[in-house]
């Protein structure tokens, strides 16, 4: 009796296997306390033969999907990845290498966006991409009241590494370490900026912001390297000049060795986000001073203007109905909690800043269509055309919707295919000026 036939025996002593009245054998698995092995070596050596013809040439009907894999077929694959996953990183490598521009090939030129708010500088790097840097454009002054409080003032902020200027016996702390030292203290920070230019208030607001474009954007990478900067439109609903910050502006940079331009902020945006749509549409620029408008037929901004109500003015006042600084209502509207379409009923800011935000897009757009209807340049258009808006303003959820509300309860002069939001809201501007700033 060979081995098989004695396996077979013990099997049907056992009950495992029997055979059923038509002559047919039938195994109860449910009995067995070890596999089974019924192959003899041969067939085994073929079947391992098998296994490797089908891991070289593996085949999957397109119709079925394919059959998962056995814990033995998966021990075999992981051995064999290591090599691979090693092979196919080399690859990678030397793939990114190809792509990686050389130094001299990167666009030249940069975008900066001087917000009220916040600036932006945008730049080429060598994956082909513009990549960005902001600051929040804002500042306070600590006033040490002995020497010795003033050293322990300078380890203080040496100690949380925050970005500040000594000057005259004080320390100006800049950006976001000032907005945050702001709200701890209950006290409201100073901006170099109001309504998108220069502050006529505020005596260090050149110094300052000299200060914080020069950390933003750093040194030209060649001599009299192209810098776009945005500059507000003239506002049809205040009286002042912004001449005078362009000049102001474009000349402390051209003293960092660069070769500075201003731009319409609402006229870079078109460039940001109109290119699909032949660079024809509505731009407006929701900043925190002011919202600047621009329309566009074929890449040319035949109406610019601004108003001088925005964000900052939503903060001032909700700050009033609620009896809160503008500090914090700005913490608030900053919030990605806040919905202002659903405010949340308890939180007595976030209501005040929905119903202000309300307020602010019914009077903007009331006044962009008046301006459009009595504008001369406005072309007559065939189509209807986009809208596009971005801005820090802009970027509470629910604004899309509440634009809409107040667009419908505006007779606008043109008609208007869609409103869009620029995906990146706050880069937008200083991503079209950066386009500007690298066309050759």
């Amino acid at each position: 009796m060979d081995e098989r036939e004695k396996r077979l025996k013990e099997l049907e002593a056992k009950g495992v296997v029997a055979t059923d009245e038509n002559g047919i054998r039938v195994v109860d698995a449910s009995l067995l306390q070890d596999p089974v092995r019924f192959r003899s070596q041969d067939n085994d050596e073929r079947r391992k033969v098998g296994k490797e013809r089908t891991k070289r040439k593996p085949r999957t009907s397109p119709l079925k999907p394919a059959a998962e894999e056995s814990p033995e077929e998966e021990v075999e694959q992981k051995v064999l990845r290591p090599s691979e996953i090693k092979k196919r990183e080399q690859l990678n490598k030397q793939f990114k290498k190809e792509f990686t521009m050389a130094e001299e090939d990167v666009p030249k030129g940069v975008g900066l966006d001087v917000g009220t708010s916040f600036l932006v500088a945008g730049r080429f790097e060598d994956d082909g991409k513009i990549h960005f840097s902001k600051m929040r454009d804002c500042f306070i002054q600590l006033e040490p009241k002995t020497a010795i409080n003033a050293k322990f003032i300078k380890k203080g902020l040496d100690d949380r590494k925050a970005p500040y200027i000594e000057k005259d016996g004080s320390f100006y702390v800049l950006g976001e370490d000032a907005f945050v030292m702001a709200n701890e203290r209950h006290i409201v920070t100073r901006r170099p900026m109001h309504r998108g230019v220069l502050s006529p208030a505020e005596k260090e607001a050149f110094p300052i912001l000299q200060e914080l474009i020069k950390r933003i954007v750093g040194e030209p990478r060649v001599k009299g390297e192209q810098l776009i900067f945005s500059s507000p439109a003239k506002p049809i609903d205040a009286e002042f000049d912004q001449l005078f910050h362009q000049d102001m502006i474009r000349s402390f940079i051209n003293s960092l060795g660069f070769d500075a331009h201003p731009m319409n902020e609402a006229e870079a945006l078109a460039y940001s986000e109109l290119l699909e749509e032949g660079l024809t549409g509505v731009a407006i620029s929701c900043g925190a001073g002011m919202m600047n408008v621009a329309v566009l037929s074929a890449g040319d901004p035949v109406v610019t203007f601004s108003t001088s109500r925005s964000g900052d003015w939503v903060d001032q006042q909700a700050a009033i109905a609620t009896n809160m600084t503008p500090s914090i209502v700005q913490q608030e509207k900053e919030d990605p909690d806040l919905d202002l379409m659903d405010p949340d009923p308890g939180n007595q800011v976030q209501a005040a800043i929905a119903v202000y935000y309300g307020n602010l897009l019914v009077y903007t757009l009331e006044n962009i269509a008046h301006d459009l209807r009595s504008s001369p340049q406005l072309p007559k258009f065939k189509d209807p055309i986009p809208l596009v808006v971005a801005g820090g303003t802009s970027l509470p959820k629910g604004f899309i919707a509440k634009f809409e509300q107040a667009l419908n309860a505006v007779d606008m002069p043109v008609e208007i295919s869609e409103i869009r939001h620029a995906p990146d809201a706050l880069h937008a501007v200083s991503n079209g000026l950066t386009l500007a700033a690298s066309m050759e």
